[in-house]
């Protein structure tokens, strides 16, 4: 069921020209992702625990589209090719790390390849997120994702920062820190128009 907050973000997105896309399961936003890629068109994708454990990439490879995910590498792969290759595709497929109630997108890289291509190089961009990346402002979105998502990816990560053994951020200056470059996005981009696909519940970090 849709609260009053999902209700105004989702609100808000689309006065900030953003496409929001709801859905009640998790089933039904796979079935819709699907559907809006075209056969032949090619798809990248940016580092997303949510896309991995809903196997978005994995239901494309098997119908024949061309994806390209560093996450997947084969034998012989170059990760800094499959990120390239993924940020000239003609759909970039990501999640996000935060989504702000006044309709705005945060997210915070190590590398920067997931940012930049939510930001240029594509015909379009969708987003897929839970309800639980939804916060009321842009300083608790910076809380969340320093407080949650960093901590969780850098334990799954193996990075040897003070926030894997904590739990929380201790602005550290660890070689392995994974929190290097932020980016807000509070209206839509011209020429790399964004689209969210929103699932009631808990996705990812």
């Amino acid at each position: 069921m849709m609260t009053k907050s999902v209700q105004t973000t989702i609100e808000n997105l689309k006065r900030n020209g953003f496409d929001v896309r709801y859905h009640e399961t998790e089933a039904e936003a796979k079935a819709a992702i699907l559907a809006d890629i075209g056969q032949e068109e090619s798809v990248g994708f940016g580092g997303s625990m949510t896309l991995n454990d809903m196997e978005i990439y994995e239901a494309l490879k098997e119908r024949g589209t061309p994806v390209t995910w560093a996450w997947k590498l084969s034998p012989g792969d170059d990760r800094l090719d499959l990120q390239k290759q993924s940020a000239i595709a003609d759909i970039f497929l990501t999640s996000t790390n935060a989504i702000t109630e006044d309709g705005s997108f945060v997210n915070i890289d190590g590398t920067g390849n997931r940012i930049a291509g939510m930001l240029f190089g594509h015909k379009r961009v969708l987003i897929v997120s839970g309800t639980n990346k939804i916060v009321r402002t842009h300083e608790e979105a910076i809380l969340r994702i320093k407080n949650v998502a960093s901590p969780a990816n850098a334990k799954r990560l193996g990075k040897k920062t003070p926030c894997a053994t904590t739990g929380k951020c201790m602005n550290c200056d660890s070689p392995d820190r994974i929190c290097k470059a932020t980016l807000t996005i509070d209206r839509q981009p011209g020429g790399n128009p964004i689209t969210l696909h929103l699932i009631q519940g808990s996705y990812g970090y």
